[in-house]
């Protein structure tokens, strides 16, 4: 007993040490890495569909400073490299899309995360009723990445919103439905290696009707046929 009580806090220490000195060799290491290229090498505008393909929608180009994301980035800026913010109506069926882009290095996958509707939109007044993850959405018969879906009140309205976050190409999400947990940045690490410093792009599309009516909306199938050209959405081996 006199053994255990005098060297395992000297063992506990040295543990310690060697953890934190772990840690600091990777963050420099991280942070000395070169960042990836970029893929996207036109204005996000382009990725959405052409006026002429959907001449029977009402377009609003809204200013992105409108949105829930940016309403909530008031101590903070997102410091994007592009981003656009557009309003798709016909009939009783409104469609929000709104996507942003990181070009590589320009900003921690972690700080944009904290800028997900999980955070800015219940920051900003709304209750998230429900979520899950969807990975059976398809365009063109191509299964898509999984996508964050979210039922979101406020005042007695609904906003059905579904978003991706992609770093990489890869969509980034952690099983939790909600703020990225505490061992994000060590996953980071283990499934990517050093190089986390990538291309990084976020679209989110809502509606004020569900995602089985507005996903087969013109406007959300040509988005996302348009990702799909770029590799940014199509799930491996579809």
């Amino acid at each position: 007993m006199p053994f255990i009580f005098t060297h395992a806090p000297q063992r506990l220490v040295i543990a310690l040490a060697a953890g934190l000195l772990t840690i600091a060799v990777t963050l420099s290491i991280y942070g000395s890495s070169q960042p990836s290229e970029r893929t996207l090498l036109g204005a996000v505008a382009n990725l959405l569909p052409a006026s002429e393909l959907i001449s029977d929608w009402e377009i609003a180009i809204m200013p992105v400073a409108a949105t829930p994301e940016m309403k909530k980035a008031v101590a903070e800026m997102l410091n994007y490299d592009d981003a656009v913010f557009v309003n798709y109506v016909r009939g009783k069926m409104r469609i929000s899309v709104y996507i942003a882009h990181w070009n590589p290095g320009k900003m921690s996958h972690r700080l944009v995360a904290g800028h997900t509707p999980d955070v800015c939109w219940t920051q900003a007044g709304w209750q998230c009723e429900s979520g899950r993850t969807v990975s059976d959405l398809e365009v063109r018969a191509r299964r898509l990445q999984p996508a964050e879906l979210r039922t979101m009140t406020q005042r007695g309205v609904t906003e059905y919103v579904i978003f991706w976050h992609l770093v990489g190409n890869q969509a980034v999400t952690y099983g939790t439905n909600w703020r990225p947990p505490w061992y994000a940045m060590f996953l980071d690490i283990w499934q990517s290696g050093l190089q986390l410093r990538k291309e990084q792009l976020f679209v989110r599309i809502s509606s004020n009707q569900p995602l089985g009516d507005f996903w087969l909306a013109e406007p959300v199938q040509i988005l996302a046929s348009n990702l799909v050209d770029l590799g940014s959405l199509v799930s491996a081996g579809s």
